[in-house]
């Protein structure tokens, strides 16, 4: 297994990896080329990172340096509520991993590396959406281990995005709960 920086060469391999883990059609191509650009920091440094096994993609970590994002997947977004302003926030876009290796680490592997990437650039905090109605609300449990506090909750957070959901189909009704880290206050 290898994690590397997520190159604009794997873009059909994550299109479909994306489409077999969170939903056909959730990232198109161009979408996915917009991501890896907005991944990149104005020094060159890439800041969102792949899982490799023997060519394949088994892992993707989107990371938006701050300056580079306006918004996640929905619109909803309450940047007066954080602790740290938007310009010094980065963006934690969407964590996948395969279902065969999940539970093993390889998620907190990926975002460490981001972590570590946006560190680099004086990131002050980083924002992401968590979703609420993941199988055990895996998805928050996740984020608040990594350190993330709950900013507040956007139900139909996904509404507009032309997709099919795992869990309700078109449109999705799933409840995105905004979570920030503020890095000045964390240890790691």
């Amino acid at each position: 297994m290898l994690i590397r920086e997520f190159l604009l060469s794997d873009i059909p391999q994550v299109k479909a990896f994306t489409d077999q883990c969170v939903g056909l059609g959730y990232y198109s191509e161009d979408e996915l080329r917009d991501n890896q650009q907005k991944s990149i920091a104005s020094n060159g440094q890439i800041c969102s990172f792949v899982l490799e096994d023997n060519g394949q993609i088994k892992g993707l970590r989107l990371a938006y340096p701050a300056g580079n994002w306006q918004h996640g997947k929905g619109q909803q977004l309450r940047s007066d509520l954080w602790p740290t302003s938007l310009d010094k926030t980065a963006y934690f876009q969407s964590l996948f991993v395969a279902p065969d290796l999940q539970g093993q680490g390889w998620g907190p592997q990926l975002s460490a590396r981001s972590l570590a990437a946006l560190k680099q650039l004086g990131t002050e905090g980083i924002v992401t959406h968590s979703w609420k109605e993941s199988p055990n609300n895996s998805s928050y449990r996740y984020l608040n281990k990594l350190g993330f506090q709950i900013i507040t909750e956007h139900p139909n957070y996904w509404i507009d995005v032309d997709y099919t959901c795992p869990r309700d189909g078109r449109p999705c009704r799933c409840t995105a709960i905004e979570m920030h880290l503020d890095l000045r206050k964390d240890p790691r």
